[in-house]
């Protein structure tokens, strides 16, 4: 090999190496990537108390803000700036959300990433609060401020960390005392909330016939309902006592002991 094949040669090396390494360096195209950071315990669980900022805001009305609600819009077209400004990744839904400013509450004019890394329990308390509303039927989604509440309540619930704990408080919470058999709650289906009263009294509809009619495992919520709906049929068909059967079978045993009365004075008679 000529000393100018091997100069060429080494050249090739090199530059193999280079791209290599080229190749195995990632690139940061988005530098201000912003991710969301929660607090949590020794035990790696969400915090729920409030930040010191937050306590802060929460204790001292002079620090909280009383503007009115921003337009949904005008939020969203501040937010994709702040992201763009600082190098970040406007096609990140969570991102970009992060960046929505709150319209509504105590924190208003704070970053929904900012309420996500220092109150999770006001979060936890808002999705309860819209969920028993809505259940009522008293949920207003009107207004400016309820399209951020809702919008911030999208974005929460995207982070499997607060789902989580969501359901973990769910199922702490005691079951509401029954004070009859009639006031269980079905459980299942399209009408889960209806108590066991209401599918009987509304059984013209159908529905209460349709359960009848399943092939239910024992003591499943289904089987439960089936047993109760049963109970209310057998009793309905059941014809009411007759008064007049009661009357003459209370009446019996003063009429039999007179015949016997006079049996014994007959037989005393006869003797004498």
């Amino acid at each position: 090999m000529s000393f100018c094949h091997f100069h060429y040669y080494c050249v090739i090396c090199m530059v193999f190496c280079c791209v290599q390494k080229i190749m195995k360096k990632t690139i940061n195209f988005f530098p201000g990537r912003m991710k969301v950071s929660f607090r949590k315990g020794p035990s790696g669980h969400l915090r729920q108390d409030p930040s010191d900022d937050a306590m802060r805001i929460k204790n001292n009305p002079a620090l909280q803000d009383r503007s009115p609600a921003r337009q949904h819009d005008l939020v969203k077209v501040d937010a994709l700036t702040v992201v763009v400004q600082r190098g970040g990744d406007v096609s990140d839904q969570q991102e970009l959300m992060g960046a929505y400013v709150l319209q509504f509450g105590k924190y208003k004019g704070k970053s929904f990433r900012w309420l996500l890394e220092n109150d999770v329990g006001y979060i936890i308390y808002l999705i309860n609060k819209v969920d028993e509303e809505e259940r009522d039927g008293r949920f207003n989604p009107q207004g400016h401020s309820k399209d951020s509440l809702l919008s911030f309540l999208d974005y929460a619930r995207s982070f499997q960390e607060i789902e989580d704990l969501h359901r973990y408080l769910l199922s702490r919470q005691p079951a509401a005392p029954v004070t009859s058999e009639a006031d269980n709650h079905v459980g299942f289906g399209a009408r889960t909330k209806d108590t066991w009263r209401q599918i009987w009294e509304s059984r013209a509809d159908g529905y209460a016939a349709f359960i009848l009619g399943m092939k239910c495992v024992p003591n499943s919520r289904m089987y439960n309902l089936q047993q109760y709906l049963l109970k209310q049929q057998r009793a309905e068909s059941r014809p009411p006592p007759a008064e007049a059967s009661t009357t003459s079978g209370a009446s019996t045993p003063t009429s039999t002991t007179g015949e016997l009365t006079k049996i014994r004075k007959l037989v005393l008679y006869v003797h004498v």
